[in-house]
């Protein structure tokens, strides 16, 4: 009688899902390492607060635009439309402040 192995692929981790009527910003590309999430709307943050250098991927499940202003507070250097994402926003650059319509 012969032992046999069987040797199993490592399973790739899956992205950190975001649920239907939230916005959702991660730190890294791929949708890895949730950073910041929410609900609300009409609102402003401070991403350094939430230790966000800059957004490294984004899922915008609101219904509402999700705009992105640098360090004044006076220039939109970008924004996300609803049910925008995208898995790699590295090309973004310069936010600073996150507010919701």
């Amino acid at each position: 009688m012969t032992a046999s192995s069987v040797a199993l692929s490592p399973t790739a981790s899956a992205a950190e899902p975001c649920r239907a009527g939230w916005l959702c910003l991660y730190d890294d590309p791929s949708f890895d390492d949730m950073a910041f999430t929410t609900q609300r709307r009409g609102t402003c943050w401070d991403l350094h607060t939430y230790g966000i250098g800059s957004v490294g991927s984004y899922r915008n499940n609101l219904s509402v635009y999700v705009d992105f202003f640098d360090v004044s507070q006076d220039d939109n250097v970008w924004s996300i439309r609803p049910g925008g994402s995208s898995s790699d926003a590295s090309s973004f650059q310069d936010e600073r402040y996150v507010c919701t319509r």
